[in-house]
């Protein structure tokens, strides 16, 4: 969840192999990849200190969000992010599930407090805690 990495394509790295170790893949060099494509398109850093890299392709074979912080920050192409919740998608999907996530995470960040809660969290039971909470709000 901490993570001490200090560039985006590290951050990227380690979260796919999280997203990996619990079997949401089929194919990590894949995924990575199209995450990797995909911020070439545009950069998925959103302000508020947040970036949302994200892929939809077959390398993906459940979907997940993985998230981390860093105490630190990173440059993300021109601006420094400290939460990081990196999506995946497999291309089957249907609709336009990812964008619902994408979306859903934009608008509580905007909360400082729910922004203040991530920073602050230890664990990832308090995560999901967190989300879940600002869901009823």
């Amino acid at each position: 969840m901490d993570i001490q990495a200090t560039d985006k394509l590290t951050i990227i790295d380690q979260l796919t192999e999280l997203a990996e170790q619990n079997g949401r893949l089929n194919s990590a060099a894949g995924y990575r990849q199209a995450v990797i494509d995909r911020e070439n398109e545009a950069s998925t850093s959103l302000g508020y200190s947040l970036a949302v890299p994200h892929g939809k392709t077959d390398a993906v074979k459940l979907p997940f969000v993985c998230f981390a912080k860093s105490n630190k920050g990173v440059l993300w192409n021109r601006q420094v992010v400290h939460l990081i919740f990196m999506i995946g998608v497999p291309e089957k999907e249907k609709g336009d599930h990812y964008l619902r996530i994408l979306a859903n995470i934009a608008r509580k960040v905007i909360n400082p407090e729910f922004r203040q809660k991530l920073m602050q969290s230890t664990n990832k039971q308090e995560v999901i805690g967190i989300i879940a909470s600002s869901e009823n709000e």
